[in-house]
């Protein structure tokens, strides 16, 4: 028996991520049920914000919803030239940590309009970051 393997898109911005992405959510479902994609993140830049319509949307259709974001984490050495990493959700609690996370980079660490994440923080045992 062939083995299809279905592509699922892991690093997705929506019309949530202003600064670059235009791609409204019911559009991006639509296309992925089009082309059976079985699964599909969401991963906005620095926000969750349409989380709650992504994930009710997906189940609604049939497709899993992944939830993540796209991060800038801050580089020590160069202020001016950040890390970027996608961050993916694989239980709740992983969920909530990512919700911690940028709601601390948002009330910590805003430098030229960014919400930055700091390495030490990705340590559960730095900075009282849980676990």
């Amino acid at each position: 028996m062939p083995i299809n393997p279905a592509f699922i898109h892991l690093r997705l911005h929506s019309e949530y991520s202003i600064t670059d992405s235009i791609i409204r959510i019911d559009e991006a479902l639509a296309k992925a049920a089009q082309e059976q994609m079985p699964a599909l993140a969401l991963t906005d830049l620095s926000n969750l914000f349409g989380l709650v319509k992504f994930y009710q949307s997906a189940e609604k259709i049939g497709i899993k919803p992944i939830i993540g974001c796209d991060v800038w984490v801050s580089n020590e050495a160069d202020r001016n030239s950040p890390f970027r990493i996608l961050l993916l959700c694989q239980t709740l609690s992983g969920y909530l940590l990512l919700c911690r996370l940028l709601s601390r980079a948002y009330r910590e660490n805003l430098f030229r309009g960014r919400a930055e994440l700091k390495k030490a923080w990705f340590h559960p045992s730095v900075e009282g970051t849980g676990g």
